[in-house]
């Protein structure tokens, strides 16, 4: 539904303007400490994924990801749910530039989602009416452009999907938010060094997101996703803000980890790659000794001789707990990969396959009722537009004074 009054929408635009100023410090930290904003980032992507799968009602943890990449024999979770947590990983490290490449982006968010049913879900599987064409695809972007409020335009694309779609695809909607607030925020580098062969754990963030949706609406308890709702909106702006003033503690901890490990290579001798060791985490905080021999150009022998010695001063975890093929993670990580599920992962309502119900529940519906939830979508963030007009009004209207 649309806002009720101008208050209401006002009131939406200073939830959010608080949140894009919270926001603006935890960017502006990891523009100025790349290394420490990448370590950050790869929290957060994997925390996100796990969160936006949760919030379909997918109960998995980080702890139940690592088995599917670590090939250990234990498959206590639902292999299902495990892949589309490292799908989702994958897309959320490098979501590409929606705004630039919009269909090629949806399609490649639609494919990692398995289109909000399942793993292995093609587009074209969609029950009829609910896929988006190319030139619906290309029209949720068309108006956005860089200096226009990130949360807040991310949030209306994820919402002409969401209308759009008719609500099936929730998990694409939140790719969406996060790759549309990366590109209105700047352009990510393009990834550079070996592939990430350990499936989207470790490697180096080319996204310049700050804002995880599922993770703020998962932060206490879960909250649902609606982004084109009155509701929804002010939700998300709220639990988003409580997320951000966590996070900036957070950041402090990988920045704390960075200088503790210059501080480790310091004094070792001309010859130690300590220091290399530790850039290399600081860029993929998530490797094996073979991995890390590749990227530094060592002997294995001389990176399990560094990886020992990193994990005796606390700058690493060893996470699979066992004496061969073992992988090390930065402690803030490692804490969240080798933790132990508190419960077998399983599908709660997230059908791997449409149903002959759900199918034609959906060829039910017409391209008048996708019409008349897009517009309704666009009421509510046009009373937006309009209550951030007047705010701007405001704010030039005592720069003019302060001038005068």
């Amino acid at each position: 539904m649309a806002f009720s009054h101008a208050e209401e929408a006002r009131s939406a635009v200073s939830t959010f303007m608080r949140a894009e100023v919270l926001t603006a410090r935890l960017e502006a930290m990891a523009r100025a400490e790349p290394e420490v904003g990448n370590l950050w980032r790869s929290e957060i992507a994997l925390a996100e994924a796990v969160a936006s799968t949760g919030l379909e009602g997918i109960r998995i943890s980080e702890g139940d990801l690592l088995p599917r990449i670590a090939q250990n024999g234990s498959q206590d979770a639902d292999p299902t749910c495990a892949e589309l947590a490292l799908s989702l990983i994958r897309v959320l490290k490098a979501p590409g530039d929606p705004l630039a490449r919009p269909v090629q982006a949806v399609r490649r968010f639609e494919r990692a989602a398995g289109t909000g049913m399942g793993p292995g879900v093609g587009p074209d599987d969609e029950p009829e009416g609910q896929r988006l064409d190319d030139a619906e695809i290309e029209g949720l972007f068309a108006e956005l452009r860089p200096g226009d409020m990130p949360i807040l335009s991310a949030a209306r694309a994820a919402a002409g999907y969401a209308a759009l779609s008719q609500r099936t695809n929730p998990i694409v909607e939140r790719l969406i938010f996060m790759a549309t607030e990366s590109s209105l925020r700047g352009r990510a580098a393009r990834r550079t060094g070996p592939e990430d062969v350990l499936r989207g754990l470790s490697g180096r963030v080319d996204a310049q997101w700050v804002s995880p949706p599922a993770l703020a609406l998962s932060h206490r308890s879960f909250l649902p996703w609606l982004p084109g709702s009155e509701a929804g909106l002010m939700t998300l702006g709220t639990n988003l803000a409580r997320v951000f003033e966590a996070e900036v503690g957070r950041f402090a901890l990988s920045r704390d980890w960075l200088r503790r490990g210059e501080e480790a290579a310091q004094g070792r001798g001309g010859r130690s790659r300590m220091a290399d060791a530790v850039q290399a985490f600081g860029t993929a905080p998530v490797l094996s000794s073979a991995l890390l021999a590749e990227t530094i150009g060592v002997s294995i022998r001389t990176a399990l001789t560094l990886l020992g010695e990193m994990t005796d001063f606390g700058l690493l975890k060893e996470i699979t707990g066992r004496r061969t093929a073992r992988i090390w993670a930065v402690p803030s990580l490692g804490a969240r990969l080798a933790a132990r599920p508190f419960r077998r992962a399983r599908l709660q309502g997230h059908t791997v396959m449409p149903s002959a119900k759900m199918q034609d529940t959906a060829r039910s519906r017409s391209r008048d009722q996708r019409a008349a939830s897009a517009q309704e979508m666009e009421q509510t963030f046009s009373e937006l537009d309009a209550a951030l007009d007047q705010v701007n009004l405001l704010l030039l209207g005592r720069r003019q004074r302060t001038s005068n």
